[in-house]
């Protein structure tokens, strides 16, 4: 036992020094990936390099697009191919393909978290970096006495399996429409927002939340351009007020394109909702002591670990730490709403109680997995 205490003494002086093991990486908020270049000039080499270039430019651009609000990448100055390089960590490439004269590949971006949030600071933009967990897509199409899901002739469902994959901060999954998806819920339930079958089909595709979102054509394609009219609403941790938006097929727009559209406008709803949420304003910062009340020392590492991916914590210090209790000193990008939220992201659960204060716990734990305070001599 005395080793024990001993082994546990040194172990907690060096994360008192240290905290987590492992530095933060780049995070997944600030890599972009699948970008496409093909390039052609005078030499192999030449082509090369302004791929790289072409590849980092569009990256930023797109990393910009997933951060941003819309009203904030509109009013954004234009930034050159040489302030981009200084905001990239590295980049990595793949498919690699050249010839004399020219160069094909896909290339992953990973930028620098820091230099990022300095230039959208000096710059004024509020900006987000939360990534969401994944929510799951349920398109059905028709009214409810004769909606479809799973059936064939969905052109809702069509549009949304067809969709490039994203890399927003809103991860949305579209089901397989498998026969376990079949047997788990159907238009009726989902249109009557039965949260069981619900929540066993996000669980089937590891996500929290499911979107569901209900196409109907309200005029007859035979006699004119097609109303769609679009219900859409989320289900999961809070449900969300529905929204209804309608698109009215273009002169020279055929009937899938129309559906497509519809779905990016909707899939951006989605994507605006989360940023409002968690914006995080130039100058804006917070800083509390959080107490970690925790079973042993595997537990305090899984929550250090997870706390090292919260998005706009910009520091967590070690005050103190004992074998049932740590307390950390939390500097955050954003105020306390916030940081619940992109704790709860990183499955950790931040409370606020009476007594006690904030206490940070991993999600799903006992409320009181270890006493509430403990002897310093352990």
């Amino acid at each position: 036992m005395r080793f024990h205490r001993a082994a546990w003494a040194v172990l907690i002086g060096f994360f008192l020094i240290t905290g987590a093991p492992g530095a933060r990486g780049a995070p997944e908020a600030f890599t972009v990936r699948g970008i496409s270049v093909d390039v052609t000039a005078e030499a192999a080499a030449a082509a090369r390099d302004a791929a790289h270039a072409q590849g980092q430019m569009e990256a930023f651009g797109r990393l910009m697009a997933r951060l941003l609000p819309r009203g904030e990448l509109i009013g954004m100055r234009a930034v050159e191919p040489s302030q981009v390089v200084e905001f990239v960590t590295d980049f990595e490439v793949a498919k690699e393909r050249t010839s004399d004269v020219r160069y094909l590949a896909e290339i992953t971006v990973r930028f620098n978290q820091d230099a990022v949030r300095r230039f959208l600071a000096n710059n004024g933009l509020a900006h987000a970096e939360t990534l969401s967990k994944p929510v799951v897509v349920v398109p059905i199409f028709g009214a409810a006495e004769w909606s479809r899901l799973w059936e064939e002739g969905n052109p809702w469902w069509t549009a949304w399996a067809t969709r490039p994959p994203g890399g927003a901060l809103v991860p949305l999954i579209v089901p397989l429409g498998d026969l376990g998806d079949i047997g788990t819920v159907n238009a009726g339930q989902a249109l009557n927002g039965e949260m069981g079958p619900l929540s066993e089909l996000a669980r089937r595709y590891g996500a929290d939340d499911v979107l569901i979102t209900q196409a109907i054509e309200q005029s007859d394609p035979a006699l004119g351009p097609v109303t769609l009219q679009i219900g859409t609403s989320r289900f999961g941790r809070r449900q969300q007020n529905t929204t209804i938006e309608t698109f009215i097929q273009g002169a020279q727009e055929g009937l899938p394109a129309l559906y497509a559209r519809a779905a990016d406008v909707v899939a951006r709803d989605v994507q605006e909702d989360w940023k409002r949420r968690n914006l995080l304003r130039p100058g804006q910062a917070l800083r509390i002591t959080v107490a970690v009340p925790v079973s042993g020392l595997d537990e305090w590492l899984k929550i250090r670990r997870s706390l090292s991916g919260v998005a706009g914590v910009a520091r967590s210090e070690v005050v103190t730490l004992t074998r049932t209790r740590g307390e950390l000193d939390i500097s955050f990008v954003g105020d306390e709403r916030q940081l619940v939220l992109a704790m709860s992201q990183r499955d950790l659960d931040l409370s606020r109680d009476e007594a006690e204060g904030w206490l940070l716990r991993v999600a799903g734990a006992p409320a009181s997995s270890a006493p509430a305070s403990a002897p310093a001599s352990e």
